[in-house]
């Protein structure tokens, strides 16, 4: 009865140092990672970030700009392949008129999203 209770004390003492030193004494930072390491989930969080500016400002040098980070080589298609996604998920016709807009923009466009450019 011991020896379990001995190894149950020695268990959580473990894990409760193992905490300590993880999260407060050696926690784990990440800097200066290029944003094409991000998760896809993110990258489209960016995309859509940068057809809501371009919504906003109709900078189309900015967009570029921001849209360059994510490494694509065609970023009209990046856009229009967001797009298409955003239609399948059924996301907001603003979600989809401003990806659409921006892909446009970029040169790029296809039946799916033609119907979302016009006001």
């Amino acid at each position: 009865m011991r020896k379990i209770l001995f190894i149950l004390i020695a268990l959580v003492a473990g894990i409760g140092v193992g905490l300590v030193v993880g999260w407060y004494v050696w926690p784990v930072t990440y800097t200066e990672s290029a944003p094409t390491r991000m998760r896809q989930d993110w990258k489209d969080e960016a995309i859509w970030m940068a057809a809501q500016a371009f919504a906003y400002d109709r900078d189309l040098e900015a967009a570029q700009t921001r849209l360059r980070a994510l490494g694509a080589d065609d970023l009209g298609m990046l856009v229009l392949e967001r797009a298409e996604k955003a239609i399948a998920q059924n996301l907001p016709r603003q979600h989809v008129t401003s990806l659409a807009r921006l892909a446009a923009a970029l040169g790029a466009r296809s039946e799916r999203t033609d119907p979302y450019l016009s006001p």
